[in-house]
Order: C-alpha cells, then structure tokens, then sequence
C-alpha cells in the first residue's frame, strides 16, 4: 500500500482499494488523549452522521446514504474538507486534539478525495492559483466543483472551466452550487468586464468620475494613510509613473481612510503627482464590503485595477513591476 501525506491540514493517509456498497459508514481505532465525537457536516453545517469515540477509541457509524460531494469531517476540534461517495471509511491512528499537527492518522476508503487532491494547485497566492486544463475528462461529477472549493482560486477562468465540467443533473450538489455562486460573482470583475463608473470627491472638493476620463488608460489604486503596503505600493508607482506618463494614460488613487483628515494629511505627506480621490466609506473588512470593494470584488488593499479607453477591465490584482507590464502591454495593443 502507498502512503500519501495530503497537505491539507495533518491527514496520512493509505490509499485502500475502494470497497463497493450502497452508503457511506465510518469505523475504526484511535489512540487518543480523551473522549472526542467524530462527525460529518454538509458544507451548510447540517450534521449528515455521527459518532462518538470514547476512551478506547474504538468507534463505528450506521450506514448513511449521502450524495456524492465535498463535507466536513470533524475530528473533535479539528475540521477537514473531504471528498466522501457512498463508501465505508476507515480512520486509524494516533489523534492529538490538543496539538493536531502531531497526529497521524491513517484513512482508507477516501480515494475519490485522493484522485482530486492530485489536481490542487501548489502555488499559496490565490490570486495566481489555477488548475491545468489538462483536469478535464480526469474527475467525474461533483469531484469537480469540490476540487474549485479546496483550491481556493480567485481567477474567474479556471472557476468557470470545472463548473463547465460538473454535468447538468448534478448541480444541484452543495459544492456545485457554491462554485456556480463564486462563477457568478466572479463574472462581474474578470478581464474584459465593464469597470464600475465610480465617483468620489478631491482634495479640492469637486467629484471625479471615472467615465471622466473614457478614451484613456486608466490605474486605480485602492489604498489607506493606516496600510504600509498601500504606501510602499505608491512609491512603486512613482517611477513607473514619471516613466510611462502621458496623454493616453491617467493614474488614480482612491482612499478607504474612514477619516478625511487621515487622507488630507497623507496627501501632504506623500505629494504625489495624480489625481488623489477619497471614499468616505472607508476600508471594510470581513463579510461587510463597502460599495466599491463589491463592484471591483478586492477585499484587502492595496489593490490595482488597469482599465482600458471603452471602461473594461484590462488587469486586476496588479503589484509591483506587473503595473508597468500591463500597462505597455495595453498600449501595444
């Protein structure tokens, strides 16, 4: 048998020949340091199955049928996302609830979720995280959307690419709908989406537009006085700026300062030579985006956005030296 380590929190696991039946089960022994319950949850949280472990460790479930997608295993305080099918799942080892990473755990019966871990993205940015192409025709069903749902990806084309591929009748899975959910939202701000026409006030109080500048490149730049990054961002802009600057080209920074005073005072700070808005609405953080964090879907700044002369979305997501990329390449174009 072949051990593999899943990355994914602390799982070792035995790749077991799958075993056919009509519903899923859990069994098998732990060593553990106290009594634990293990428990399997829909990605809503409904609970689909329990079991208690008591010191002995030794646990097994009544059989469940359940629909072939992405849950929660819960194993005591420790959660993981796993792919189940209608399958006995084994589970044996050593569990630390007090320090999960010393546990060692061996699974069988978990091979649809081995088969679709294979296909995670190694990269850590979410932001240029993608899967291969090559993915098609690999999986079946749901395995798909929940492969969408553990990679975390925040570009548009590879989310819509494996919705694509869950067939029809099965979109009615948990994980099939959130994906298409994540398509949707995702739809609004991919590259080549009309940019949203926002209008905020400068330093002299008149209000700016973006459709203003229609006919122009434009680079907005989302940014607080309170972020380091946004403002190590802005020096980055300078040069780059005073390099490219031009009649077809506008660059815009759009402060999330919840205090006017904090921005008038950065603006006196940095003397930068663009045009310098502020949002009165300031930064929101957690599952409440302002306005404008919906429209252009950031959630953490800085955040760059290359806009092209018709108001589409040219680059999202910009840093550094990928600013001047984007914008030469946009000028070729």
């Amino acid at each position: 048998m072949l051990k593999i380590k899943i990355v994914i929190l602390f799982i070792l696991v035995i790749y077991g020949k799958r075993m056919a039946q009509n519903a899923f089960s859990l069994s098998g022994k732990l060593r553990l340091l106290a009594p634990l319950e293990i428990r399997v949850e829909s990605l809503k949280g409904d609970v689909i199955l329990s079991v208690p472990v008591a010191k002995d460790g030794v646990f097994a479930s009544g059989q469940k049928e359940i629909e072939p997608d992405l849950y929660v295993l819960w194993i005591g305080s420790t959660k993981q996302p796993v792919y189940l099918v209608n399958t006995s799942v084994t589970i044996k080892g050593f569990y630390d609830e007090k320090n999960p990473g010393n546990s060692s755990l061996v699974f069988t019966g978990i091979d649809d979720f081995l088969e679709l871990s294979g296909w995670l993205p190694v990269e850590q940015n979410s932001k240029k995280k993608t899967i291969s192409s090559e993915v098609r025709g690999k999986l079946r069903g749901t395995m798909y959307s929940a492969l969408a749902y553990l990679a975390g990806m925040d570009a548009y084309e590879p989310n819509r690419m494996l919705l694509e591929l869950v067939p029809e009748n099965e979109r009615d899975a948990l994980s099939a709908r959130w994906l298409a959910r994540r398509v949707d939202s995702l739809a609004r701000f991919a590259v080549g989406t009309e940019a949203y026409d926002f209008n905020y006030v400068d330093p002299d109080g008149s209000v700016v537009r973006l459709s203003d500048f229609r006919g122009k490149f434009v680079l907005v730049d989302f940014w607080a006085s309170w972020c380091g990054p946004c403002r190590q961002e802005m020096k980055n802009l300078l040069p780059i700026y005073d390099e490219l600057k031009g009649e077809d080209l506008v660059f815009i920074s759009i402060s999330l300062d919840k205090r006017e005073k904090d921005w008038r005072r950065m603006l006196e700070t940095e003397n930068l030579p663009w045009i310098m808005l502020w949002n009165k609405e300031g930064f929101s953080v957690g599952d409440a985006p302002n306005t404008i964090q919906k429209a252009y879907g950031f959630y953490s700044i800085p955040f760059i956005v290359l806009i092209d002369r018709e108001g589409r979305i040219m680059g999202r997501g910009l840093r550094g030296e990928q600013v001047k990329d984007a914008i030469v390449k946009a000028r070729k174009m």
